[in-house]
């Protein structure tokens, strides 16, 4: 069994007898700043040649291991710039926002989605995903990301707006949802056709740490549940990650069309695991920090502890907390994705015995 069919096996929850003895799912989350700098490349150099940048992505993956491989991570705000607002690339790292799309909601009239599928860098990132796809689908799962629709309307209004609005604008902030969710649904949809099995909703703006499970319920849920419920019409493995502390609202995630939930470092895979009740599956939650700052062997030891946490059985994939800083050594990401494949309870398996 390849490693694409072992991560799909495992998120739909048949990893009884089918998937014994093989190694444990394990996969980056994202990636894509990451790998392009192990190369001296930039996110931007990127969208300049879509092709290289998948050959680049594959060769990459293919040094690692990593069962899902994730092109066109990283460009979430491409979005902002092909409805009209401004970004910046950063020499190193993901792409900044530096003049809003909106300055007022009632500005939405005029903004057209249907752009999206005429922006040069949009389709380049569409490119990425196909040649990738052409190239690894058979052996990897080849996915792609984006922002969900509240962290959406955070980058296209200013995340400050947003919040504010919560309180002192309800209808408005409703109205910018909607557009939001059909951005995110317009900008995904053609990935699914071009090779992206499985999609990364990321929604970082709606922490635990940022907004309370009642804004949640209210902003967040209803329109992320719309954009993922058809999505999955179309055939996608979702998943979704959001950053911080998540506890209060794990027992919401089983009601949002979400096949996968990926958690930070800050939540407890045990406790995840008891809520979630394998109605959705689980991936986490490696602190990037420690793949960026320790050694390969410590590495090793925070993958392995993540694993007895979550334990062995029911629908668990092994991924960092978080997408990865451009700075991790590439020895690292060796070592905690070896790690985890070359583990099997008490057992020491070697790597790709069983690929």
């Amino acid at each position: 069994m390849n490693r694409r069919n072992v991560v799909l096996q495992t998120v739909s929850g048949k990893t009884t007898e089918k998937l014994k003895g093989y190694p444990l799912s394990t996969a980056l989350l994202s990636g894509g700043t990451w790998a392009f700098r192990q190369k001296g490349l930039t996110l931007r150099d990127g969208l300049d040649v879509p092709e290289e940048a998948a050959k680049t992505i594959v060769e990459i993956n293919q040094k690692v291991g990593s069962d899902i491989v994730w092109p066109g991570s990283g460009y979430h705000n491409l979005l902002v710039e092909a409805l009209g607002g401004s970004i910046k690339f950063r020499p190193q790292g993901n792409i900044d926002v530096i003049e809003p799309l909106l300055h007022r909601i009632a500005d939405l009239d005029s903004i057209e989605i249907g752009s999206l599928d005429k922006n040069r860098w949009i389709a380049s990132v569409r490119q990425m995903i196909e040649t990738t796809d052409r190239t690894a689908g058979k052996k990897y799962l080849v996915g792609t990301s984006s922002w969900g629709p509240f962290t959406l309307a955070g980058q296209f209004l200013g995340v400050e707006k947003l919040m504010i609005g919560l309180y002192k604008d309800k209808a408005s902030i409703h109205a910018l949802l909607d557009f939001a969710s059909e951005v995110c649904f317009q900008y995904l949809a053609p990935t699914v056709a071009k090779g992206a099995s499985i999609l990364s909703i990321a929604e970082p703006t709606a922490s635990g740490d940022l907004i309370s499970l009642r804004h949640f319920e209210e902003f967040v849920a209803p329109y992320l549940t719309k954009v993922n419920e058809r999505l999955q019409q179309l055939g996608a493995v979702i998943t979704l990650h959001i950053c911080g502390n998540i506890t209060d609202r794990l027992s919401v995630v089983p009601h949002l069309g979400v096949d996968l939930l990926s958690v930070d470092y800050k939540v407890s895979l045990r406790y995840a695991k008891e809520v979630l009740a394998n109605k959705v599956a689980l991936a986490g939650n490696v602190n990037p920090m420690i793949l960026r700052d320790r050694s390969m062997e410590e590495v090793v030891v925070a993958a392995r502890e993540c694993i007895v946490e979550a334990g062995q059985e029911g629908k668990f994939v092994l991924m960092p907390g978080c997408d990865i800083p451009p700075s991790v050594p590439l020895e690292n990401v060796q070592a905690f994705i070896r790690g985890a494949h070359d583990y099997i309870g008490d057992v020491e398996l070697q790597t790709g015995s069983k690929e």
